[in-house]
């Protein structure tokens, strides 16, 4: 599913975010990202979804490598990968049913189509009955869930969270996890960069841990870990 191989990421600044990783995901795993504040965890998320490019090394998806995409494919890749972000990005003058809607629309998804996937995200995520709601209308945690709606509404095979929880309060978080983990068993390959201590420590997945641009450390069934030698 997800290959990086020797990926090496500098940018402009000087700063080395990214020195030579090396890093597999099967289709169908739930693994987290984990490491200490500047370890390269957001570089590695914005390189999966292809907000970044690698300086070298190569970044494969379903055996495509994304890093020599040209703009002309990189709409039918973001297609199949959702992406679910700390601070939301919600367009707050329209509806939620629009705000989930959104990517369908710019594919020229049907009428009939779009209303069934968006229902459906919704249904998931338990805000159906939030439909017609605007997103400053609702909690940090409903807001959060209506990321989740908008991140499955095109079944991706993959989805994508930096810092899920990082807004959110112990129980809403647990509530976002359980839907995350409820999107996996559907089959979708889910990968969570995060701090939350407590949620990795008690989910027991994969564990992958980054420091200084490198991968230190993969626990099969592990809990956060930084610092690893």
């Amino acid at each position: 599913m997800i290959s990086i191989k020797q990926v090496t990421k500098v940018y402009p600044n000087g700063v080395r975010a990214l020195a030579g990783l090396n890093l597999e995901v099967k289709q169908g795993e739930f693994v987290f990202i984990v490491g200490p504040s500047g370890a390269g965890k957001s570089t590695l998320m914005k390189l999966l979804y292809r907000a970044e490019v690698p300086t070298s090394g190569q970044v494969t998806i379903s055996g495509v490598d994304i890093g020599k995409l040209g703009r002309r494919n990189l709409p039918k890749l973001r297609q199949r990968i959702g992406v679910v972000f700390q601070d939301y990005k919600l367009l707050n003058e329209r509806s939620i049913y629009e705000n989930v809607a959104f990517a369908l629309k710019i594919i020229g998804t049907s009428k009939t189509e779009m209303h069934h996937r968006v229902r459906s995200s919704l249904d998931l995520v338990g805000l159906r009955d939030f439909a017609d709601a605007l997103p400053t209308e609702l909690s940090g945690g409903q807001q959060q869930r209506v990321c989740l709606a908008r991140a499955i509404v095109n079944t991706p095979p993959l989805l994508i969270a930096d810092e899920p929880t990082g807004n959110l309060d112990p129980e809403t978080s647990w509530e976002i996890m359980r839907l995350l983990t409820k999107i996996n068993l559907h089959g979708t390959t889910v990968v969570v960069a995060t701090h939350n201590k407590l949620v990795v420590d008690n989910m027991r997945r994969r564990v992958l841990t980054i420091d200084g641009g490198k991968l230190v450390q993969d626990q099969a069934r592990g809990v956060y870990s930084v610092g690893v030698n």
